[in-house]
């Protein structure tokens, strides 16, 4: 069975069915051990399951298989003790074992944790400290998944920064960094401890809003075009930010379906003129591009965009 398999990756089991699989190794090993010589040790052995456990389900279960596994060695005791001049001689080969076993449920524990670290990491945008955009297709394709299970919508808003090339061109990428950096910073201020924000590449974002309805991402949305067009502000750049607000109300079916509409969304509100949002719902053939005028004092109601055409959502 390969490593990561997309049937079975026995670095990503869930608890249940690590604990499964490791039982069933364990008494395979047992079993194997029982009909096997005296003189043939399958102690290497029986730290299959221990390692799979203490990798899947935490140090707490590991150790608990790793006394298992040298109780089940010492149920040979009658016929191993033999082979030692004194009893003591054969408890302390079995602590040894137990010792060697604890110390690679700590070192697998460790391992585990790098494992995390690295595997988040890499799902990291180092510029902004967002998520990149394999990172954030992660977290869409699990909200998808959510969705599909418990049938609760969710919004996604694609963000575009309209005549960001001319911030490079006049002032430099460094500037243009710097720009990004903050971009992102207010995002994460702005916006809920549950959303999700992620950089697709250059000067394009996205942001997932869980559990949230029409009304109440437009508000979001809304309250972060403020504090994005006052950095540029702030900063003297021209430049605004164009943004498709998708809602799912049924199922889209796969995270890249759902980033393709949002994505239509997005260009659509560049089409009426740059720095304003666009929602539509997915799935109602009814339903058209709305353009959502932002307040000074917060979002108040959109109106039908003029010269939108309604987006296919198959």
């Amino acid at each position: 069975m390969p490593l990561a398999s997309s049937s079975m990756n026995v670095l990503r089991l869930k608890h249940r069915d690590a604990l499964v699989l490791g039982i069933a190794t364990f008494l395979g090993v047992f079993a194997l051990d029982r009909l096997t010589s005296d003189e043939f040790s399958l102690t290497a052995f029986y730290l299959l399951p221990v390692l799979l456990i203490g990798w899947n389900c935490g140090r707490s279960w590991g150790l608990a298989f790793a006394i298992l596994s040298v109780a089940a060695q010492s149920g040979q005791t009658p016929l191993d003790a033999s082979h030692y001049t004194k009893a003591v001689y054969l408890y302390i080969a079995y602590a040894n074992v137990f010792l060697e076993y604890v110390i690679m449920v700590v070192l697998i524990g460790v391992l585990r944790t790098i494992y995390e670290q690295e595997r988040f990491t890499a799902r990291i945008d180092p510029l902004t400290g967002a998520r990149n955009r394999k990172g954030f297709q992660e977290a869409l394709a699990t909200e998808v998944a959510r969705h599909q299970r418990k049938g609760v919508g969710f919004c996604l808003a694609y963000i575009d920064c309209d005549d960001f090339k001319q911030v490079n061109d006049k002032f430099g990428h460094a500037e243009g960094d710097r720009l990004l950096q903050a971009i992102a910073g207010v995002s994460v201020e702005t916006l809920r401890r549950s959303d999700t924000i992620g950089r697709l590449g250059g000067d394009e974002f996205a942001v997932i809003l869980p559990e949230t309805e029409q009304r109440d991402a437009l508000f979001v949305i809304d309250k972060l075009q403020h504090k994005l067009r006052a950095i540029t502000r702030l900063r003297r750049r021209q430049v605004s930010f164009s943004i498709g607000v998708a809602v799912f109300r049924t199922i889209p079916g796969s995270a890249t379906l759902a980033m393709e509409f949002a994505d239509r969304l997005m260009y659509a509100a560049k089409k009426q003129g740059k720095g304003v949002t666009v929602w539509n719902v997915f799935g109602d053939a009814k339903s058209a591009p709305v353009v959502w005028h932002i307040g000074v004092a917060g979002a108040r109601p959109a109106q039908r965009a003029s010269g939108v055409s309604p987006l296919s959502t198959t």
